[in-house]
């Protein structure tokens, strides 16, 4: 109490009421300041366990469609090889060559060929 009665007699009221009122607005800027980061923080952990979250339910379905796309491949590749064996054998039953364009059975596989 003492140094502000020292203040205010050194410099004047006006300027110690200034400069009181200085201290007070940089200790309120500072809770201030304080109290966004702890939200800040609050809300970046939720940003973040949310994205977790997200990535893991994403990865999830990529790997039950990547199981899927694979026996749908299987699925084609088996009912290329049925039709290639029942040619063969109508054609051996029945002495024609070639009841089935092999051209058109192979076309698929030759015009993808990219390199994924």
């Amino acid at each position: 109490m003492s140094d502000a009665v020292a203040l205010i007699t050194e410099v004047g009221f006006p300027i110690a009421a200034a400069l009181g009122l200085g201290v007070f607005v940089w200790k309120l800027i500072n809770r201030i300041i304080d109290g966004m980061e702890t939200k800040l923080d609050t809300l970046d952990d939720k940003v973040q366990t949310s994205l977790d979250t997200m990535e893991e339910r994403v990865t999830t379905k990529l790997d039950s469609q990547y199981g899927i796309i694979i026996s749908l491949i299987d699925r084609i590749r088996a009912i290329d090889n049925q039709s290639i064996r029942q040619d063969v054998l109508l054609k051996t039953l029945l002495g024609v060559p070639n009841l089935i364009d092999i051209e058109k059975l192979a076309k698929a596989e030759r015009d993808d060929q990219r390199k994924d």
